[in-house]
């Protein structure tokens, strides 16, 4: 074997090995973090989407409520932070879980479209489809509906609080935020709202405004304590309290029109990632607890 024909087999066993563990990579992921929930498709406008559906295997004979979970970034098919605990919950008490597949549509820079307008209200009629959807084919409780976000998904929780908000009994949400100034925000009735967010985010910054990269339409974005003051004072919460657990302060802001209220939790040593609990009590439950006190008029 000549030289030429030596490097030809090294390059090539080089290029093999790093396929191999390019795979063995991304076997890892999907078995780690993959969506294991059958795949639903529908039809939003033309447009093919899809949504992963859980439905406990022994459903209640009362109408289960609905629970929607946003994931952030690409909201492709991964499952959600704790998304099996949610299923387990779903199964013991007998709800519904959608975790919803996004869609980048221009100009978007993330999976779901913000500040929504009457030219960008796509995902918006999406969310309205899967509830169509699933409504034709099992028993829910129309005044039982909630969604739950996470990072950009958190930012998409607060598009349906302004333009759903006949649709959600209430929402809650960690690491995401909203425009300054949007849009369009006049939502026919107070969806009670639960915050959480880390102060070390480096993502989503707690402490500052900050500007999106390429998404020059949407705005700039409100700091942590802007986000919490826009919805406490919309919802005009006459009241305030707070408790202190370890790196963590729990701010209530109650007596809120139509009988509403919003919920913070300051993470003062918390970063982007999803805290598995609050205040020594699974993150997951928590966010249920909360849910779980409001219903529909």
């Amino acid at each position: 074997m000549n030289k030429t024909q030596k490097i030809m087999v090294a390059v090539a066993t080089i290029s093999a090995v790093s396929i191999a563990g390019y795979q063995m990579y991304w076997a890892y992921v999907s078995d780690k973090y993959g969506q294991h929930l059958p795949t639903v498709e529908i039809d939003v406008n033309g447009v093919k989407r899809e949504y992963n559906l859980f439905v406990p295997e022994n459903p209640p004979a009362d109408q289960m409520p609905l629970v929607i979970l946003l994931n952030g970034g690409d909201a492709q098919s991964w499952r959600f932070p704790q998304q099996r605990m949610w299923e387990s919950l779903g199964e013991e008490v007998g709800i519904a879980i959608v975790v919803p597949v996004g869609k980048r549509l221009p100009p978007n820079e993330g999976a779901w479209q913000l500040d929504t307008e009457d030219e960008s209200y796509h995902d918006i009629h999406y969310i309205s489809t899967i509830i169509e959807d699933l409504a034709s084919k099992h028993s829910l409780d129309e005044a039982r509906r909630y969604a739950v976000g996470y990072s950009l998904g958190s930012m998409f929780t607060y598009e349906l609080a302004c333009h759903m908000s006949d649709s959600f009994a209430a929402i809650a949400s960690h690491a995401g935020t909203m425009p300054v100034t949007p849009k369009a925000c006049d939502p026919e009735r107070n969806v009670p709202i639960m915050h959480i967010h880390g102060v070390l985010d480096s993502v989503i910054a707690y402490g500052n405004t900050w500007d999106w990269k390429n998404w020059e339409s949407v705005g700039t974005m409100q700091d942590i304590p802007g986000l919490v003051e826009f919805w406490r004072d919309r919802y005009q919460c006459q009241n305030e309290s707070s408790s202190e657990a370890q790196d963590e302060t729990h701010f209530v802001y109650h007596a809120c029109a139509q009988g509403t209220r919003v919920e913070h939790y300051r993470l003062a040593k918390g970063d982007h990632g999803w805290p598995e609990t609050l205040n020594g009590t699974p993150t997951y439950e928590v966010i249920w607890s909360f849910l779980n006190r409001y219903t529909l008029p």
